[in-house]
């Protein structure tokens, strides 16, 4: 049975006070309710949940978004079952709007902003990929701008633990159900393949070619807004395009390339690959790259940096986003310490976003490689040894093998 809802409604203790949304699982609604001050937003299931698909897909998205910390995703406060079966999450209320209401897309944006956007939409998505969990539907209108410009990852409602043993990528043309939204759909749903960290990467290098271009990446010769609105209701010629045609390369045009360094145009074509393998990984990896150019290119720091000094007097920059990066030996850590073979992690380095410090916290090692407890991860900060989460004012340095790092907060 469906409910409708009206301002001055109730639906369990919450009282309706505007309806914000549909789609098609869920309503919006922003509500009164019992333990806040302010009001917040309630995402009501559309009918009771009867199908175990159903509170698959409602559990699925309570759990991905309970166990996220980032700043640059919505924040979930509450959750449960109303006693007519219908699944509900409090959620906190954003003021703003959504990127196409925000960005009309005519014209193109200015470069700062929209690799600022970009950055963050990536960091919100990195802590998710890092669980190996893919949004899958990646668009401007899950990218919720508030009035400061911050950007923040909403609805993980097609969200889905990624399993490499099983396959969620679906064929359209075999009269299956399309995942996502056909015009920032991946080349790999056609192939009926599983969606992968890499898919949401993908979609966000559409958004941010359109942003800087006011074009879309597979067709040359109309503005993005004529194509949008050509093949609003044809899923089956997006995807024929993310499949076929060949990416049209954003220095293809003058004003873009008088505009953009050359490194984020090749940052675009790269996320922009038709194979995912191919592409960056994680949003982590685009963020990260994001935060270079910006710091390098624009001079607009986003993220923490890292300035590291070498035995050798080689000097390099690491770029820190919110979340947790990883310091040791092994190559898959963000700041490799040494090339000794023990490929181990020393110590877990996690920063919450600007306006906060970073804590370094040591990571015990494996029986096999266990070392003394006075050298645990023969990391020190200030002259201070890490064997016990650190926090790290603006300025601390970092002792970790040959390798001494100074850490910098963007203001």
């Amino acid at each position: 049975m469906k409910l409708e809802l009206a301002p001055g409604d109730r639906y369990e203790d919450f009282e309706i006070l505007a309806e914000l949304g549909t789609g098609t699982f869920a309503k919006v609604y922003e509500v009164r309710a019992p333990g806040h001050p302010k009001p917040v937003a309630l995402k009501l299931s559309r009918v009771p949940v009867e199908a175990e698909a159903t509170a698959l897909r409602a559990l699925r998205e309570i759990r991905i978004l309970e166990s996220l910390s980032n700043p640059h995703v919505v924040r979930i406060l509450d959750h449960g079952l109303g006693a007519d079966e219908r699944w509900y999450m409090i959620m906190e209320l954003l003021e703003g709007a959504d990127l196409l209401a925000v960005h009309h897309f005519h014209d193109p944006m200015d470069t700062v902003r929209a690799c600022k956007l970009a950055y963050e939409a990536c960091v919100g998505l990195d802590e998710a990929h890092q669980q190996g969990i893919v949004h899958r539907d990646i668009k401007p209108e899950n990218l919720w701008v508030l009035p400061d410009g911050t950007c923040k990852v909403i609805d993980f409602g097609l969200a889905r633990a990624w399993d490499p043993g099983s396959t969620i990528g679906i064929t359209a043309t075999m009269g299956h159900m399309l995942i996502g939204t056909p015009h920032y759909s991946q080349p790999e749903q056609v192939a009926g393949t599983e969606l992968v960290p890499a898919s949401d990467v993908y979609s966000v290098g559409i958004v941010l070619y359109e942003l800087l271009s006011a074009r879309m990446p597979l067709f040359a010769k109309e503005p993005c807004n004529a194509v949008r609105e050509r093949l609003l209701d044809e899923p089956l010629e997006w995807l024929s395009a993310h499949v076929k045609r060949d990416l049209v390369p954003l220095d293809r045009y003058r004003d873009c390339r008088k505009r953009l360094p050359k490194r984020l145009i090749q940052l675009v074509h790269w996320t922009l690959q038709k194979q995912p393998e191919q592409r960056p990984a994680t949003g982590g990896v685009v963020a990260r790259q994001l935060a270079s150019i910006l710091h390098r290119e624009f001079e607009t720091p986003v993220a923490a940096v890292l300035h590291i000094d070498d035995a050798r007097g080689t000097k390099d920059l690491a770029f820190v986003i919110p979340g947790k990066q990883t310091i040791g030996t092994s190559d898959k850590c963000l700041i490799q310490t040494a090339s000794d073979g023990s490929k181990r992690v020393q110590a877990v380095l996690h920063w919450g976003g600007r306006g906060t410090e970073a804590v370094l916290a040591p990571v015990e090692p494996d029986p096999e490689h266990a070392q003394p407890r006075q050298d645990q991860t023969g990391m020190s900060v200030d002259g201070v040894e890490v064997t016990q989460p650190l926090r790290l004012p603006a300025g601390s340095t970092i002792r970790a093998g040959h390798l001494r790092m100074t850490i910098e907060y963007p203001r």
